[in-house]
């Protein structure tokens, strides 16, 4: 089986969860057998994972699997099915909040009761005591059962949780302590098997580490291994190289390796993969999307693992062989980006090539998909609406959410602009040529500078230089021969993204696991055997 590592799969994607569920689409076309394992908890993870193409039984979560609720039928659960333990209560709907509130016969509060807006669902209750003390706060699993209630001390912190089964068996119990400062810190896990056995643990990472045990333990064969491949280092890093049986286990970069991508022989290392970098050998692969980072890991840390070049992207070949759309069909001057807004997208930079380029070339307009990032209370948000404001673009510059109608944004494009600080692919770039839009970035690695090809389906310009960015677009809309030999190229040069192609480069790693299988089968039941030899040594004497 092969294991795809992440925290969760939100409603709003980063490029990772967008990477495993094109992966997941390849491998599931080819036969291959996965399963997208997630360790987050998360009430809303079976509703967010309808809206995508994966399968219930493709998608593993740790919780999950600790409650016995990998697969539960979906009930709706409404505040008419609530049952508070108290005769003659009555309520109160706040409709503005979502919410009613529960009073006794002598209207006291005893609950609030959130719910979901489709059908008033309940999210969660909140139970209040005699004297008006918050309690306890029951989280609803989307699938209409408890899933995990929060227990509150006499000063309103969260003392313990538990986590229950669909039956409402507590399985998973945390313990906190609350610091001097406030804050609160998870020190004690304990956990009730399915089997009746009862684990303590100090740490998640303890947790997740039993959590895969079990799951490697679950899908061992002999003939073939376990996969796992980490997309989030920080997640599994520190406990996958302890596994009790032997696997296969990846590094997948989705990112710069170095803080500053400039330098990638010498820059401080990104602190998502400084441990992993540092123990980089303890991987039986790693994985680049780029050429280019490969060749900057192999020349910074000369490990021996073996490491492979696979792009995050897919483009499937029935959209590389759909209708093309020209030039003349699309909004003229259109320049559209699709990137969280974050502080390392740069996106006011767009804005401000965006204003520049205007100056000779007033049709160009700049709309800008994507959710806000709140790092330094949204600062990449206000970098934009300040750019915005100072060059006048209210009407020209139009800030969207997220949206999943890409390709319909992208196939109404000419320009697509990168001003990231860094990048470990860029798959929205990759889906945008492959519409046939024209990409415009700055030289950054890793990624941008790699899917454009000067001057044959884009430009590359100097980092953080928006004028030279500025330039770039006016050479493009005053050429209108060019801007569609340009158009024609991405779509053409898209295929090196084709499903045949990154499958072919990911059946190169498939390969090297199985053949690795019968070496790590012998040295794990060598030492096996060594261990019992000890372990009877010891007892006889």
């Amino acid at each position: 089986m092969i294991f795809f590592l992440n925290a969760t799969m939100q409603p709003q994607k980063s490029g990772i969860e967008h990477a495993q569920l094109k992966r997941a689409d390849l491998f599931r076309a080819h036969g291959e057998r996965f399963k997208i394992v997630l360790r987050e908890w998360d009430p809303l993870l079976h509703e967010n994972i309808k809206a995508t193409s994966l399968k219930s039984f493709e998608v593993i979560n740790m919780f999950d699997y600790f409650q016995e609720a990998t697969e539960v039928s979906d009930q709706t659960i409404t505040v008419d099915n609530l049952d508070f333990g108290v005769a003659n209560t009555h309520r109160v709907e706040e409709l503005k909040k979502n919410r009613y509130l529960i009073y006794d016969i002598n209207q006291q509060l005893i609950a609030r009761v959130n719910y979901r807006t489709d059908q008033k669902q309940v999210a969660s209750t909140e139970l209040f005591d005699g004297f008006g003390n918050l309690y306890c706060v029951n989280m609803y699993d989307s699938r209409g059962f408890v899933s995990l209630s929060q227990w509150y001390t006499p000063d309103n912190k969260i003392g313990s949780e538990t986590w229950q089964s669909p039956e409402g068996r507590t399985v998973l119990e945390a313990f906190n302590k609350i610091n001097s400062d406030g804050s609160v810190e998870k020190v004690c896990w304990r956990l009730m098997s399915r089997v009746g056995e009862i684990h303590i643990f100090d740490t998640l990472e303890q947790v997740t580490l039993h959590f895969l045990n079990l799951l490697n333990d679950e899908y061992w064969s002999k003939n073939e291994p376990n996969i796992f491949i980490l997309d989030r280092a920080h997640l599994a890093q520190t406990v996958l190289r302890y596994l009790d049986k032997p696997s296969y286990n990846v590094l997948f970069l989705h990112n710069s390796h170095a803080s500053d991508a400039s330098h990638p022989e010498k820059g401080i290392l990104n602190n998502n993969y400084e441990y992993s970098l540092f123990n980089i050998n303890v991987y039986d692969a790693v994985v680049s999307a780029t050429e280019r980072q490969t060749n900057d890991i192999r020349s910074r840390f000369k490990p021996t693992t073996k490491l492979f070049t696979i792009p995050v992207g897919v483009i499937p070949m029935k959209q590389l062989q759909q209708q093309r759309v020209p030039m003349a069909e699309r909004t003229f001057g259109k320049v559209v980006a699709l990137a969280r807004k974050a502080p390392e997208k740069q996106l006011d930079q767009l804005v401000k090539a965006v204003a520049y380029a205007r100056q000779q070339v007033p049709q160009i307009t700049l709309d800008l998909y994507g959710y806000k990032d709140p790092t330094n209370n949204f600062l990449a948000e206000r970098l934009i609406e300040s750019a915005i404001r100072e060059n006048n673009l209210e009407n020209i510059v139009t800030l969207h959410d997220y949206t999943n109608q890409v390709a319909l944004v992208e196939q109404d494009a000419q320009v697509f602009g990168v001003t990231s600080s860094m990048e470990g692919f860029n798959l929205s770039l990759m889906e945008a040529l492959a519409q046939g839009d024209i990409g415009v970035t700055y030289d950054v690695n890793y990624g941008p500078n790699a899917i454009i090809n000067e001057g044959k389906n884009g430009y590359i310009v100097p980092l953080n230089d928006y004028k030279s960015m500025g330039e770039a677009l006016i050479h493009i809309f005053k050429e209108p021969r060019l801007m569609q030999q340009l158009s024609d190229t991405s779509y053409e040069m898209s295929y090196r993204y084709s499903s045949d192609t990154v499958w072919a480069q990911w059946c190169l790693l498939l390969v090297d696991a199985k053949k690795m299988w019968p070496v790590k089968q012998a040295n794990y039941f060598h030492m096996t055997i060594n261990d019992l030899k000890g372990a009877d040594e010891e007892s006889e004497s």
